[in-house]
């Protein structure tokens, strides 16, 4: 099968879609071309750092490091993105070393060289944590209480996301919340309270909390910017080629697919941004012959087909 050279340029090919990759089609903001097969979506891959505290508290719980663990729950829960551990990934760093060691069988060792890469890291501040009218007196605000006031708890966070790859904030998130519990008697006693506890979440200040984690995930999981599978050579050869992709993201037997070099990005020599790209060259055509739950099976009609080449769909 010969590719006339105008035919060729005017194919767009495409790319991994994998977070932390050099990726020829895919840059924020600019327009992409239509999808080859059914179009899923790759999971962006996140880390969540531990929260700073500006709100001048200084009690018992660690607030900076269980705002994290709330937020790291919630994003978990809404399942729409991959989290991944680094508070304590010395942890699992130091559990992969003990099992190289001659110590331990050889027989279900972790492999090595396999732990992800963050594409996002989420950073919070918290700028409010404040309960007025505190029965407890651990707020400084006993007096109001006495009065029968009631109290009322207030949570303020400052989120933002930033790209690990460019260093560029890509969301930066204000919200608050608030909640309140009146009438003597009612008051609670957070000096016996855990932070983050079944107990915390039914207080005033659980409350708030909730409220405004909750503002700031759903705002951050908007933010997040979102790649499209496209596929790729997982695997080369004469005999048979594997595709990164199977049943999962529709790929069909008898599909035919031109196999492309890497290509190039032209960028603004001040800016550094993007500014036009240049397909790869046409090397091969392949088709699918056996469709995997995550893979597919191909051979090469003509050409070649090596690991990591972009796959576009033949027309």
């Amino acid at each position: 099968m010969k590719i006339s050279l105008p035919y060729a340029w005017c194919l767009l090919f495409l790319t991994c879609g994998v977070a932390g990759c050099a990726n020829p089609l895919y840059e924020r903001g600019a327009s992409r071309p239509a999808p080859a097969v059914s179009d899923p979506v790759i999971r962006p891959v996140v880390a969540v750092t531990d929260f700073e505290n500006r709100a001048n508290f200084s009690g018992q719980w660690n607030l900076g490091g269980g705002m994290a663990e709330v937020m790291i729950e919630r994003l978990m829960n809404a399942d729409e993105v991959t989290v991944l551990e680094r508070k304590h990934i010395d942890g699992v760093v130091g559990e992969i070393v003990r099992q190289g060691r001659d110590l331990f069988r050889r027989e279900g060792r972790v492999e090595r060289g396999r732990l992800m890469n963050a594409r996002y890291l989420i950073r919070g501040v918290v700028t409010d944590f404040t309960v007025t009218g505190d029965a407890s007196g651990w707020f400084g605000t006993a007096g109001a209480r006495a009065r029968g006031r009631g109290s009322r708890a207030r949570v303020g966070l400052y989120v933002t996301v930033s790209d690990v790859e460019t260093g560029e904030i890509l969301s930066a998130v204000r919200t608050e919340g608030s909640a309140t519990q009146g009438g003597f008697g009612a008051g609670v006693n957070y000096k016996q309270v855990a932070f983050g506890g079944d107990a915390y979440f039914r207080t005033p200040l659980g409350r708030a909390t909730q409220q405004a984690m909750g503002r700031a995930v759903k705002q951050v999981l908007a933010d997040i910017p979102r790649e499209r599978w496209e596929p790729r050579v997982a695997e080369g050869g004469a005999d048979m080629v594997i595709v990164n992709g199977g049943e999962n993201v529709g790929l069909r037997v008898g599909q035919r697919f031109l196999v492309r070099e890497e290509g190039r990005r032209i960028t603004d020599p001040i800016t550094g941004d993007v500014i036009e790209r240049i397909p790869g060259r046409v090397i091969g055509t392949l088709e699918i012959r056996a469709v995997q739950p995550v893979s597919a099976h191909a051979v090469l009609l003509e050409g070649e087909a090596r690991r990591g080449d972009f796959l576009q769909v033949a027309h």
